[in-house]
């Protein structure tokens, strides 16, 4: 089985080295194209990525097609791939917002897989959330769980949940590293040089992750078992709460998942 992409910016890339290192997809399964030849050619020379000069040469040599660019760019490409592609290809879509029954309108019986990853898969530590369109049965499912395994934890959700998992499971990402940075930048304001402050907040953020992973206690639980009586924890925890640090997040979510609607319009 031959795995094609099109479009192989830092996503893609992190999943093509992900499925290459997992010893799954033999030599020559991968090909893929980009508007930049460079991405595609320092591909093949790290991994073995088989570079195709057009869309349309992506969609004809192989039998799962992965479509990785921007939404606004899709219009101009299925129109190029429509003629290479139906019931025997598998169509795989990490664009954000458009649903599956978008792609299905313009490529006529083809099964389509809708993934979104994160961009954790370049330290294979991606929550992806997959679901399929009108035309996927459970061995197209199958493939691309497979696929993005190899980066990650992936979770089959109803596609109406999918704007929402975008939030917490892909932007959600981009509030963690704002929130490390800010701990990192309150260290170094309190004396502790930049890198071993990052350091520390990285390492506070990777423990306290795993503990509520792992534990059946609710993370406000977790969270009274730090705050001693009339400490210094919950002087921080009351502060946090009358400066709106949970309604910011609650409505950053908000926000992503609105645009996202609006980007599947």
């Amino acid at each position: 089985m031959i795995y094609g992409f099109i479009g192989v910016g830092n996503m893609v890339s992190a999943i093509l080295r992900g499925m290459a290192q997992s010893g799954r997809f033999p030599q020559g399964a991968l090909c893929g194209y980009n508007r930049t030849p460079d991405k595609a050619l320092a591909l093949q020379a790290e991994m073995g990525l088989m570079p195709c000069d057009s869309e349309r040469a992506v969609a004809e040599r192989a039998d799962v097609v992965v479509l990785a660019v921007k939404p606004q760019m899709l219009e101009g490409v299925l129109p190029k791939i429509a003629p290479a592609v139906g019931p025997d290809k598998l169509i795989v879509t990490i664009a954000a917002g458009k649903e599956t029954g978008w792609y299905e309108e313009r490529l006529k019986e083809t099964p389509v897989v809708r993934v979104m990853p994160n961009i954790n898969a370049r330290v294979g530590l991606s929550v992806s959330a997959l679901c399929g369109g009108r035309w996927a049965r459970p061995e197209h499912l199958a493939i691309v769980r497979e696929m993005f395994e190899t980066v990650g934890t992936v979770y089959q959700v109803e596609e109406r949940l999918f704007s929402a998992f975008s939030a917490i499971g892909g932007a959600s990402g981009a509030f963690v590293h704002l929130y490390i940075d800010a701990l990192a930048s309150a260290g170094v304001q309190a004396g502790i040089p930049r890198l071993l402050s990052q350091e520390i907040a990285c390492r506070v953020v990777e423990g306290s992750a795993r503990l509520t992973a792992e534990s059946a206690v609710h993370p406000i639980a977790l969270m009274d078992q730090v705050c001693s009586p009339g400490g210094t924890t919950i002087e921080g925890v009351h502060t946090l709460k009358r400066l709106g640090f949970e309604s910011a997040v609650q409505q950053a979510v908000r926000a992503v998942i609105e645009k996202d609607k609006l980007l599947g319009q």
